[in-house]
């Protein structure tokens, strides 16, 4: 005798609906607004569902962030340095769209939950697979990390501050000079 699934069939989308609508809220009403059944009524699907998924609103956003940083990697092209390139640029769009917000978070409130989260999920990842290319472009140098983390802050830096306008591949060759790197 063959067991059948009880219950209504489980639908494929409502992990990807689930997270797109958690980010979406995350960015628009911030960590503190963000409500599990806001999440759910706004993807359209059961509370019950989400939380059969993730225990709470911190695994929901930590998978949400997870998500949204697989979903900006691309693949590799087998150039290294066209790869860590396009690797600042995605960076650099993401500053103004919600990356910006995270980092703030982390700036402000350094041991709330949104900047545990956001550092896990989300920037050190950033950092790791950003150290990753431009070991492929430079080799395993003693202070790659270090160099990768001084191109984000400068490009953080010149999104929030700075604010001029002399083009996005100028301002990722200027990050790739800190980082040690000729420009393409």
């Amino acid at each position: 005798m063959q067991n059948s699934p009880r219950g209504r069939p489980r639908r494929s989308d409502i992990d990807r609906l689930a997270l797109e609508h958690a980010l979406g809220l995350l960015e628009e009403r911030g960590y503190d607004g963000l409500r599990m059944k806001d999440v759910a009524e706004s993807a359209g699907i059961g509370l019950g569902a989400l939380y059969r998924r993730w225990a709470g609103k911190k695994e929901l956003v930590m998978a949400a962030l997870r998500a949204d940083m697989a979903q900006h990697e691309e693949v590799e092209s087998g150039d290294p340095l066209a790869d860590l390139d396009a690797a600042l640029g995605r960076i650099a769009d993401a500053v103004p769209n919600g990356l910006g917000r995270l980092i703030a978070a982390c700036l402000s409130q350094p041991d709330s939950e949104l900047a545990r989260v956001a550092r896990e999920a989300k920037l050190v990842p950033m950092a790791d697979g950003l150290t990753a290319r431009l070991e492929k472009v430079i080799g395993p140098v003693p202070d790659a990390r270090q160099r990768a983390e001084s191109g984000l802050s400068y490009l953080i830096w010149s999104a929030a501050v700075a604010r001029e306008d002399s083009g996005a591949q100028s301002l990722r060759d200027q990050v790739l000079s800190i980082m040690g790197v000729s420009s393409p």
